[in-house]
């Protein structure tokens, strides 16, 4: 008979920002590991700080201002790795996973894991093709870089650091971008940085993908691929309506895995998760940007019936085990059932009937689950970007036909409620 565990005996695992989906990680780590919880910043914004799990951590540390302390007081407990477990975390954690002689990527290229400029910069660095771009604080300066690239008939400008398509804009013309900078320049945005600079890009036309990864020891596996479908609203904002898994033996995947291991390489990530999305343009994949976390809409129950496995447990076998997981998966995943993440969309602001949809969506034959970004009551807002949607609804089943009528059924029900 094994004896559990007394949770002061368990080995101390470091989570580094266990918000949003970080408290998956969280979840799922407490059951075996003490989770020493680090904060990379004093504060999280309201929606981010209350999602992370306090009652799951055995301890809840902030890093700036304490750092020469907060190492010393990890180095104590001996932790079995390092883990970032949000896009928030993945500098502090690349650093304390450096200076602790743990598993991690190396702390050189953290900047390009998180500013998408210098991220580009990396992957032309390696020969990985990317978009062209121009990163400034000055409206003026991003018009002349524009002007003298007439092929570029559209750009996208967006902060260098945020996430969850956080004030990015497509643009048209010059008034345009001159609009895009206004409303972004100066701007605290959701990562809590100040913008001082923004990011032109060209647009770049085609179907968007969604791969997420697990990499140990530099080599790369595959744990889901999507593809992704926007809407554009007014005033040029582009955002995610659905995502739908691709089987493995898509033969876009043959084009896309490959860019993807590439950029993985140029951007030093040689163990732990990422998440990626990019653009299959006619001159090839082009990256949009890749984080260095588990994805923002991981699911473990409904990936481990659609592919036999998760990122978030690949990623916890990557740091705290010995790998024996993600060795025995295949390096492309397997489906066995098909899936889609429809995101809610709002038109309005009213209390979100969460209990109604909930109930709605039960009678469904292929709903999986439903994650709200809001409590029951709580305001709704018109979404204009991921980060307004009121929630995903994940669409599991062996039948495309019956996802098909689900996402439907979840459209009607935004007109009724939303």
């Amino acid at each position: 008979m094994t004896v559990p565990q007394h949770p002061a005996d368990r080995p101390a695992l470091v989570l580094v920002d266990a918000f949003s989906t970080g408290a998956m990680l969280a979840r799922e780590a407490s059951g075996t590991h003490r989770v020493l919880h680090v904060r990379s910043r004093d504060l999280a914004s309201g929606t981010f700080g209350a999602s992370l799990p306090g009652e799951l951590l055995a301890e809840d540390l902030t890093y700036p201002g304490h750092e020469t302390e907060v190492l010393a007081h990890l180095r104590a407990r001996r932790p079995v790795g390092v883990v970032a477990a949000s896009e928030f975390g993945v500098e502090v954690a690349d650093e304390l996973a450096h200076r602790l002689g743990l598993r991690g990527n190396d702390p050189v290229l953290s900047a390009a894991r998180r500013d998408k400029s210098l991220m580009m910069d990396a992957l032309c660095r390696a020969g990985v093709p990317t978009a062209r771009q121009c990163r400034s604080g000055d409206a003026a300066e991003l018009l002349d870089w524009w002007r003298r690239r007439p092929d570029i008939a559209r750009l996208v400008v967006k902060p260098l650091d945020s996430a969850g398509s956080d004030d990015v804009y497509t643009c048209d013309s010059e008034q345009e971008v001159r609009d895009a900078c206004r409303a972004v320049l100066g701007k605290t945005n959701i990562m809590l940085r100040v913008n001082e600079e923004v990011l032109a890009q060209e647009y770049l036309a085609g179907d968007e993908y969604i791969v997420n990864t697990v990499s140990r020891d530099g080599a790369h596996w595959f744990t889901d691929a999507w593809i992704s479908r926007k809407q554009v609203r007014e005033g040029g904002r582009r955002i995610y309506e659905a995502e739908d898994l691709l089987t493995p033996d898509d033969p876009v995947l043959d084009v896309v895995l490959p860019y993807v291991a590439r950029a993985l390489d140029a951007l030093g990530i040689t163990d732990g998760p990422a998440h990626s999305e990019l653009i299959l343009t006619a001159r090839g994949p082009l990256l949009l940007e890749t984080g260095a976390r588990v994805s923002g809409l991981a699911n473990p129950a409904a990936l481990d019936l659609c592919t036999g496995a998760n990122q978030v447990s690949l990623t916890l076998d990557c740091h705290t085990g010995d790998g024996a997981s993600l060795a025995a998966r295949p390096a492309r995943y397997p489906v066995l059932r098909r899936a889609r993440c429809v995101n809610l969309m709002a038109r309005r602001a009213v209390p979100l009937p969460l209990a109604a949809i909930t109930s709605a969506l039960e009678r469904v034959p292929a709903f999986e689950s439903v994650r709200f970004r809001i409590a029951e009551g709580a305001p709704t807002r018109p979404t204009v970007d991921l980060n307004s949607s009121p929630g995903a609804v994940f669409l599991v089943h062996p039948d495309p036909a019956e996802i098909e009528n689900a996402h439907k059924v979840i459209r009607e029900l935004e007109h009724e409620l939303l």
